[in-house]
């Protein structure tokens, strides 16, 4: 007798933990997943950024005199995948080559916070450049006004064309401005511009020129988004 009731209760146990497994396993989860992602924006130019001068003949240079290249212009677009408010600001990458005052007559801001370096060969500095955004800028097709700021995007002003590199904001802004409003930048989606280029060369008695002399401007274009 004690036998059969032993065999009795282990039934019964399985039965109460085959029942608790069937609870167990009748739940699942639902998951909620994503990303919010703000508009990317890339800029380029055309080409590369490259604007080249070729071979500039050491006798074309006049001594006691500042030789002052041609302008040349670069394609320069933005796209972004929505549209979106931004600036962009530059940063000249040789910095420490630039010859002071050496772009005044060239440009209608006669300041060395327009005056980008040349690059430097055997302790002499080449020259400087400055960079200046045309007026027929377009986004998404459509004619705009150039504008910049002066403090980080706070207030916005109109006419500018000469692009200094001393953390100024450029940026875009509708062409007619209602009587009492302020500039403010428009969102785009493409931006379609054109950089002028104009180098100036330092003296030839400044410059080493018993050999190659090459022109090595560089400058860092950073879009701000707004």
């Amino acid at each position: 007798m004690p036998h059969i009731l032993a065999r009795t209760a282990f039934a019964a146990l399985v039965t109460v933990l085959a029942s608790s497994a069937s609870f167990a396993a009748s739940t699942t989860e639902v998951k909620v997943t994503g990303t919010v992602k703000p508009p990317a924006c890339l800029p380029s130019f055309s080409g590369g950024g490259g604007v080249s001068y070729g071979v500039i003949p050491a006798a074309s240079l006049t001594k006691g005199a500042y030789t002052v290249l041609e302008k040349k212009s670069v394609a320069f677009t933005i796209q972004c995948d929505a549209p979106v408010k931004i600036a962009f600001k530059t940063t000249d990458n040789r910095a420490s080559s630039r010859v002071s005052g050496i772009t005044n007559g060239t440009t209608a801001s006669p300041s060395d916070a327009y005056n980008y370096g040349l690059g430097t060969v055997s302790g002499k500095n080449v020259g400087g450049y400055t960079l200046s955004i045309d007026e027929t800028t377009q986004v998404d097709g459509v004619a705009t006004k150039n504008i910049f700021s002066g403090d980080n995007g706070s207030t916005w002003a109109g006419g500018v064309g000469d692009i200094q590199h001393d953390g100024h904001y450029f940026s875009f802004g509708p062409t007619m401005v209602p009587v009492g409003g302020s500039i403010k930048p428009t969102a785009l989606k493409t931006l379609s511009a054109t950089i002028n280029v104009k180098p100036v060369l330092n003296k030839p008695e400044n410059l080493p020129l018993s050999a190659d002399v090459p022109i090595d401007g560089s400058a860092t274009v950073e879009v701000i988004y707004l």
